[in-house]
C-alpha cells in the first residue's frame, strides 16, 4: 500500500463492505503492508485496546492512516472534507501508541467510483480525486481479492438463520443420541471432516456432525487438523461451515460457529470472524472457546500469534483431552 488511494481501498476491499459512516484506522509496517485495520462508528468514542503483539520481526506498525468513510454519495457532491472534531477522539487514543500519523483521508462511494479527498490540504482548497471501476478492480485483484459488500449486514450474511434448513436440522436431531461415547469420537472426527470436505450435505448429516461437534474433544480434533491441513482448503471449508451454521439451531450453533471464526480469522476475514464469534456468544454466553476466540479479535490478536500457540500441542492432546 503505497498511495492514498490505496489506503482509501484497503479498509472496504479488505473488511469486505463498504463501512458507511465510519473511521478506519490503517496500520502499516515498514514495507507499507496492512498490519491491523481498525473500525468504528465515527460518531462512537474510539475504543482503542493496547497494540497487539508484533506480527513481523520489525515490532510495532511503522504508521497509522486514518480514513473517514461516507455513505453512498448524491450525484454532484463530493466527500467532506474531514471535521477535526470527528478525528480528535481518534488521533488522542493513537497518540500514546507511538506509532506516527499518516494520511487523513474521506471517501466517498460515487454509483461503481469512490471519489476521496485529504483533510491536509494547502490553503488553495481540498482537491477531489476518482478512482473508477476499473481501478477498483484492478487493485482487488493485485491484492487477491474480491469487491466490497454494500453492507456489512450483506457480508456476513451467509451465517443469517435459515428457517427451512433449521427446522429440517432439528427435526433430525430429535431422533440422535445427544452424548457422545469413547468409542465413536474417532468415527465421529472422520465424518465431521469427511463431511466438510463435501459439497453438499443433507439435514440429517448436518444433525449429525452437530452432535458431534458439541462433545469438546471431537470439537478440538477437528480444529487441530482444519490448522495443521493445507491453508489453501480454508477458503472451500469456511462456506461449508457457514451453511451448517445457518442451518444450526440455538441449542447446537456454538461450536461450529465458534470453528468458524477461528477459520476465517486465519484467513484474514476478520469481519466475518467476529460475527461468527457473536452467533456463538449470542447462543451460548458461556462458551469458553467462544469467548477467548472473542478476546483475540478484541485485542487484535494476530492469526499467526494464535498458531504459534498450537505449536506445542500434539493432536493427542486435543483427542484425550478430558
Amino acid at each position: 500500500m503505497h498511495t492514498p488511494a490505496d489506503a482509501v481501498l484497503a479498509a472496504p476491499l479488505m473488511l469486505g463492505y463498504w463501512p458507511d459512516h465510519s473511521l478506519c484506522a490503517i496500520f502499516v509496517d515498514a514495507d507499507h503492508r496492512v498490519v491491523l485495520i481498525m473500525r468504528w462508528d465515527a460518531d462512537t468514542e474510539a475504543a482503542l485496546p493496547a497494540l497487539p503483539p508484533p506480527a513481523t520481526r520489525d515490532g510495532l506498525p511503522h504508521a497509522v492512516h486514518l480514513v473517514a468513510y461516507t455513505a453512498p454519495l448524491v450525484p454532484g457532491t463530493s466527500p467532506a472534507a474531514p471535521d477535526p472534531s470527528a478525528w480528535r477522539h481518534a488521533e488522542d487514543a493513537l497518540r500514546d501508541s507511538g506509532v506516527p500519523h499518516g494520511w487523513l483521508l474521506a471517501a466517498g462511494r460515487h454509483g461503481d467510483a469512490v471519489l476521496w479527498t485529504s483533510g491536509d490540504a494547502g490553503a488553495g482548497g481540498l482537491a477531489v480525486r476518482v478512482i473508477d471501476a476499473t481501478q477498483v478492480s484492478r487493485r482487488a485483484q493485485c491484492w487477491g481479492l474480491t469487491s466490497w459488500s454494500d453492507s456489512r449486514s450483506d457480508y456476513v450474511g451467509d451465517i443469517a438463520t435459515d428457517p427451512v434448513a433449521r427446522n429440517r436440522v432439528a427435526e433430525k436431531l430429535r431422533t440422535l443420541c445427544p452424548v457422545m461415547e469413547e468409542e465413536s469420537r474417532d468415527a465421529a472426527i472422520l465424518t465431521v471432516r469427511d463431511r466438510l470436505a463435501d459439497q453438499q450435505v443433507s439435514a440429517g448429516e448436518m444433525a449429525e456432525m452437530l452432535v458431534s461437534l458439541t462433545d469438546v474433544q471431537v470439537r478440538d480434533t477437528v480444529l487441530w487438523d482444519l490448522m495443521h491441513g493445507d491453508p489453501s482448503r480454508w477458503h472451500v471449508i469456511a462456506p461449508r461451515l457457514a451453511r451448517l451454521v445457518a442451518a444450526a439451531p440455538d441449542t447446537h450453533v456454538a461450536a461450529p460457529a465458534t470453528l468458524l471464526a477461528i477459520l476465517r480469522w486465519q484467513l484474514g476475514d476478520g469481519s466475518r470472524a467476529s460475527a461468527a464469534v457473536t452467533r456463538a456468544l449470542t447462543a451460548d454466553p458461556t462458551y469458553t472457546l467462544a469467548r477467548l476466540v472473542d478476546g483475540c479479535l478484541a485485542t487484535g490478536m494476530h492469526p499467526s500469534v494464535w498458531r504459534a500457540g498450537l505449536a506445542g500441542l500434539s493432536r493427542e492432546d486435543c483427542r484425550r483431552a478430558a
